[in-house]
């Protein structure tokens, strides 16, 4: 979706609805397989310098489990805001885009990633059994493990006499 700016009357809200095919963008499999259906309802209003746009996104989502590495289907429905500039200042709080056309499908991607969970864990799924040669943790259990192991390649290290040492 592609937002012109020079079309936004100043001070009027617009209102554009559009469906985004995400399927040509290459997702990180591990996190993400895909998103089949993607419409984003974006009101904008442009204020000169600034532009502020409210996006009403409904989107399927198809992550992937932490545990099992299956798909996990996620419906999404939310509402967000952003704010444009095509001035050159540093603001935390706006994106900086200067030119006059915006092209809105990174930002609406962002906002969805946003939404879904680093860790997602299908319904029902465990974590897989110890085996033969390994052991699955989690990661609290790792970072308890890794705290109380030495590494024997730095020991060698307490057995040398220093200069310093001596004095």
């Amino acid at each position: 979706m592609k937002l012109n700016r020079a079309y936004l009357e100043e001070g009027k809200e617009e209102i554009f609805t559009e469906k985004i095919d995400f399927s040509n963008f290459p997702f990180n499999e591990t996190h993400v397989r895909r998103i089949p259906m993607c419409e984003a309802t974006i009101k904008a209003t442009d204020y000169g310098e600034t532009l502020r746009v409210i996006f009403q996104i409904k989107a399927q989502v198809i992550a992937v489990c932490s545990y099992t590495l299956e798909d996990v289907p996620m419906d999404l429905d939310f509402t967000d805001e952003l704010e444009f500039t095509n001035v050159d200042y540093q603001d935390d709080e706006m994106i900086y885009e200067p030119e006059n056309i915006i092209d809105m499908d990174p930002h609406i991607l962002s906002l969805i990633f946003a939404r879904i969970p680093i860790k997602v864990i299908k319904p029902g799924a465990k974590l897989p059994e110890n085996g033969n040669g390994y052991s699955v943790l989690t990661e609290e259990q790792f970072l308890a493990e890794k705290s109380g192991k030495k590494n024997s390649a730095w020991d060698i290290l307490d057995t040398v006499k220093l200069d310093e040492d001596d004095k």
